[in-house]
């Protein structure tokens, strides 16, 4: 049982929370191009410098896929590569997308995310066509990482998010599926949930949209 008689924010992670990804989908892929160390190039703990900067939008996608392509074996054309890439999408989570629906009514609701422009510029459309709405209307306020050129987990995209809308940590509920990034949260004053593997959104909020 948690105490959240002080919360009234909700700041959310995107992919694996709102949003299903598949690591091991994309390793498969990259694998299949005979690249042997993806998992230690492109996890969720440790990340080849490149994916980290394409997150904080100081690459451009062209010359990232470029820098890509150099990583990998042979010849292998971009449209391989950019499905290889996108291949870790599988898509929203309906129930996540009801639940936010109802929760909005009761907390204020907050976007954080380390996404990058190739992908956004992917599941932003998919979201549109398949619910008919913009997926930003379910939040006071959206921050991508490309956007602010930030990302977690570091403390200023945490601190950036509370100072930019004047929010109060202790008053403020994150909930992420990285470990890393609930504890950073935590070292800010943000009370956390980490969605651990097998949990999803709907999990941790009754039916009165209290958390469980």
């Amino acid at each position: 049982m948690h105490n959240n008689s002080k919360i009234n924010n909700l700041i959310l992670d995107f992919g694996g929370v709102i949003y299903q990804i598949s690591h091991k989908k994309q390793m498969e892929c990259f694998k299949g191009f005979g690249v042997k160390n993806f998992e230690y190039l492109y996890s969720q703990a440790i990340q080849n410098p490149l994916f980290g900067e394409l997150e904080i939008g100081s690459v451009s996608n062209d010359d990232f896929m470029a820098e890509l392509k150099k990583m990998l074996p042979g010849n292998i054309s971009a449209d391989k590569i950019g499905h290889a890439w996108n291949s870790i999408l599988v898509g929203f989570s309906d129930n996540a997308v009801s639940l936010l629906k109802k929760l909005k009514k009761k907390y204020n609701l907050f976007l954080l995310s380390n996404t990058n422009a190739i992908h956004y510029n992917i599941y932003m459309p998919e979201f549109n066509q398949k619910y008919g709405y913009n997926f930003e209307e379910l939040f006071a306020k959206a921050y991508w990482s490309f956007k602010i050129g930030l990302r977690k987990p570091g403390h200023e995209i945490f601190n950036y998010v509370l100072d930019d809308v004047g929010l109060i940590a202790g008053n403020c509920l994150f909930i992420d599926d990285s470990i890393q990034n609930t504890v950073a949260a935590d070292e800010c004053g943000i009370k956390s949930i980490w969605l651990k593997p097998g949990l999803g959104l709907t999990d941790l909020f009754d039916d009165n949209l209290d958390l469980i």
